[in-house]
């Protein structure tokens, strides 16, 4: 063989070789999306979890910006572990789509929360808000559905008289309505509790004018029963509050442990 062709041909085994390694060693995935959240930076987030998942096993994260995708690859079966909101669960079991709840996500131990409908206080009545722009930083379908429950049936046209303005975070909401870019905001319990504590004077020109039922922070779920490898990825995500890298990666999604059910 001549010492070209040689060294071609060990370049190609190399590769060949390489790349049957890296799909072999491969192991079980985290799919995650929650349309509850205004995420800005997924590269930070995927780099976070696998950086720290790499130190448990063979595991990885794949976060999602889009329903469809995540969706597509829920029906496809791609992942292991599934990541998403209370919400978006309901939504997919009434499509027969068989999610079972491994663990539920926690916030200074709490499991779930209420999201809070803030208006300036000259706004006394839901009705008040036809034509006006509601924030919110969630996903618009989402903000509309939570204010749906809140407006109750009776206000059921109302929804398609306003209009939702998609914010990066809840204090931009908030903010918002201060500033009067909005006439209302869209919030979690937590978020306006600290809103009031840095923004005091911004707080007290707000009032509560809606309450959402509670639900779940985030969930944890899978397609079937987990096998010996989902059950170890499932176990490395209850005890990540333990540690610090954990819990760092925790902090980014707005949460600070999880707990099992």
């Amino acid at each position: 063989m001549k010492p070209f062709s040689a060294l071609f041909f060990l370049l190609l085994v190399f590769i060949i070789g390489g790349d049957t390694t890296a799909h072999s060693s491969a192991g079980a995935v985290i799919y995650f999306y929650n349309p509850e959240t205004n995420i800005n930076n997924f590269a930070t987030l995927k780099t976070g979890f696998d950086t720290y998942l790499s130190t448990q096993g063979p595991y990885q994260f794949q976060p999602f910006d889009s329903a469809e995708n995540f969706e597509e690859a829920l029906k496809q079966k791609k992942g292991n572990l599934y990541l998403l909101s209370s919400w978006h669960l309901a939504a997919l079991r009434q499509r027969k789509i068989p999610l079972e709840i491994v663990l539920v996500a926690t916030s200074k131990g709490n499991t779930m929360q209420s999201k809070i409908l803030s208006a300036k206080r000259e706004i006394t009545d839901v009705t008040m808000l036809k034509d006006s722009t509601i924030a919110g930083s969630a996903n618009e379908g989402y903000i509309r559905s939570v204010l749906s429950q809140m407006f109750g049936a009776k206000n059921k046209a109302l929804l398609d008289q306003i209009k939702i303005l998609v914010v990066p975070k809840d204090a931009d909401a908030l903010l918002s309505v201060s500033f009067g870019v909005s006439a209302a905001a869209v919030s979690t319990e937590s978020s306006l509790n600290k809103f009031s504590i840095i923004n005091p004077k911004q707080f007290q020109q707000l009032h509560t004018l809606g309450v959402s039922e509670k639900s779940y922070f985030l969930i944890a779920a899978t397609l079937e029963k987990p096998n010996q490898d989902e059950m170890q990825l499932i176990e490395i995500l209850h005890k990540m509050a333990e540690t610090e890298a954990g819990e760092k990666n925790l902090n980014l999604l707005g949460l600070d442990g999880w707990k099992a059910l």
